[in-house]
């Protein structure tokens, strides 16, 4: 039986001769002193368990707030290297926008050349062609010229040498004799 601070006020001991009966008195000290043992050995259990949750809850509290700090730590890192991602990125997609005006402009250039070039070469064509036409004018006028100038000549000649000659067989033709001859 645990006894209780009202049970203490409340207790009453049987008078004797010379006071309280000692006896009872001694019982109940005894069951007293004991029960104040067993509080004192139970408070002092307790008071270490209390030291011990203590150290355990600062240890917890220290986790935490050395978790806490990781994980502010970690956001931190991920912004930066999310941030220079996004830079690294910006980077090479401007890196690569350049290249490709550099392509760009390079294959303007180039295009631009060749369509010089065929211009060129469509110029070189028209002055070749009418430098033709210019040199087959030219021929045909002379042979127009030489032909006109030519056939009374060649008539003259062939007449003239077949008076100077005497008649070839039928079977060579006058005109023929004469280019053979190198007469022309």
């Amino acid at each position: 039986m645990r006894i209780t601070p009202i049970d203490i006020q409340q207790q009453q001991f049987h008078k004797g001769l010379r006071g309280f009966d000692r006896r009872e008195v001694e019982s109940f000290l005894d069951l007293v002193a004991q029960q104040m043992g067993e509080l004192i050995r139970q408070n002092d259990e307790l008071q270490i368990e209390i030291r011990r949750l203590k150290v355990e809850l600062d240890e917890h509290r220290n986790r935490e707030e050395t978790l806490r700090e990781a994980m502010l730590t970690a956001q931190r890192a991920i912004d930066e290297i999310r941030e220079t991602a996004k830079k690294e990125a910006q980077l090479v997609v401007t890196d690569a926008e350049m290249r490709a005006e550099k392509i760009l402009h390079n294959a303007h250039g180039r295009v631009t050349k060749l369509i010089d070039e065929i211009n060129d070469l469509k110029c070189q064509r028209a002055r070749a062609l009418e430098e033709m036409r210019g040199v087959l004018r030219t021929h045909q006028k002379l042979l127009e010229t030489y032909d006109h100038d030519a056939a009374p000549q060649a008539e003259a000649t062939v007449t003239v040498l077949e008076r100077v000659r005497a008649p070839l067989p039928p079977a060579v033709h006058p005109v023929d004799q004469a280019k053979a001859s190198g007469v022309g």
